[in-house]
């Protein structure tokens, strides 16, 4: 008789630990999870990086005398595009700009490099400068473009399309 009860306790006992682990694995599910990051908020940080190092090699692309030189800047360039385009994918389209003026520096990087590894022209090196000139104008945009909260700044969003559109412009029909 005595070994029932112990063994009706015991079975009691455990029924009383489960039901404790349901409950608290239930709370922990109900309660807010402060200690993960926002995935929309790091992929804009990794998306900010890759429009400063974009910026970097255009900087440094102002110096580079023939097409072959232009590989670490057409990856930099794919690179930020890659990122900003799943940036705006995460917010949606109508939330941020697309920035197509990116493919746009890539798809001309690689019109000059058909051809082989040959000298760029004057014309060439100018363009680079320009894009590199009115490039620079939007770091500053793109490293404010969302607020404390996560949400886009309509006004900082406007200037990166107005100047995406300037450097649009500079790279079509190139």
């Amino acid at each position: 008789m005595r070994r029932r009860k112990l063994r009706d306790l015991l079975f009691l006992g455990l029924i009383v630990l489960l039901l404790i682990i349901l409950a608290y694995q239930a709370y922990r599910m109900m309660r807010p999870q402060s200690g993960h990051a926002d995935a929309e908020q790091m992929l804009y940080e990794v998306s900010v990086f890759q429009i400063q190092v974009l910026n970097t090699s255009l900087l440094d692309a102002a110096h580079m005398n023939n097409t072959g030189e232009l590989n670490a800047l057409k990856l930099a360039a794919y690179s930020a595009a890659y990122t900003h385009e799943r940036l705006v994918k995460s917010f949606g389209m109508n939330k941020l700009y697309s920035f197509p003026a990116i493919d746009g520096l890539i798809d001309l990087i690689t019109t000059w490099q058909i051809g082989g590894n040959r000298p760029l022209s004057d014309a060439e090196k100018e363009l680079i400068g320009k894009y590199s000139e009115l490039f620079s104008n939007v770091v500053l945009p793109y490293q404010q473009l969302l607020s404390e909260n996560g949400k886009v700044i309509a006004s900082q969003n406007d200037q990166l399309e107005k100047t995406g559109k300037q450097l649009a412009d500079l790279v079509k029909g190139r």
